[in-house]
């Protein structure tokens, strides 16, 4: 059978979110920051905000957005999760609605195998649009099964939802409530998840949706 892992990189990996670092540099600002953190909660359509978003960066200086990247920190923890992942036999898949100009590094940085993201376009060194695939989280995970696959899927907020729907077991990192209502576990950190990941792994659990940490996953098998 097909072990595959699909983890969301911002938020989930990393606490860089782009476009509150992009934010910085726009005078609209704020009306991206309330659109993402609507569409993070599930308030809103998370395309159609993503969509007004990239809207609103339309002109700013490819420069500015690759200087984003740099703010882009990865904790060991990422690479270690990936790790124990691919040495159990996964195929590993970071999935995000960020851009691969961004988030490039987190590929080479957590040996993951593939990096499914969307992708700006430049005209002239500005921004003009974005070529955008990831629209919905749980249509990437189609694109990959097969009848025979077993799917582990890793997020934080609303946008993940659909991958968790898609998924054998599904983890909510943080403390987003709409996310960890849709969640078979939620785990506090990244230290969490991977304490999650390993019993799972270890103890062919049977998933009871709402359990909180791994100690009480355990009571329930």
């Amino acid at each position: 059978m097909l072990r595959m892992a699909f983890i969301d990189v911002e938020g989930t990996l990393t606490k860089f979110e782009f476009w509150e670092e992009i934010a910085n540099y726009v005078e609209v600002g704020e009306e991206i920051r309330s659109l993402l953190y609507r569409g993070l909660a599930g308030e809103v359509d998370w395309f159609e905000s993503f969509k007004k978003r990239v809207e609103l960066i339309k002109g700013v200086d490819k420069e500015t957005v690759l200087r984003t990247s740099q703010k882009l920190v990865l904790p060991t923890q990422a690479r270690e999760l990936v790790k124990i992942l691919k040495n159990e036999g996964f195929f590993v898949v970071l999935v995000s609605g960020c851009f691969r100009e961004v988030l490039k590094k987190s590929l080479t940085y957590t040996n993951a195998d593939i990096l499914v993201s969307n992708k700006l376009i430049f005209k002239n060194g500005k921004v003009y649009g974005a070529y955008m695939p990831v629209r919905n989280k749980g249509e990437v995970i189609d694109r990959f099964l097969t009848e025979r696959s077993f799917v582990l899927a890793i997020g934080d907020g609303g946008n993940d939802i659909p991958m968790f729907e898609k998924a054998d077991v599904s983890i909510a990192v943080g403390n987003n409530r709409k996310a960890i209502e849709y969640a078979d576990f939620n785990a506090k950190d990244l230290d969490d998840a991977i304490k999650i990941v390993q019993k799972v792994l270890e103890n062919d659990m049977k998933i009871g949706k709402g359990c909180t940490h791994y100690q009480e996953a355990l009571e329930t098998v």
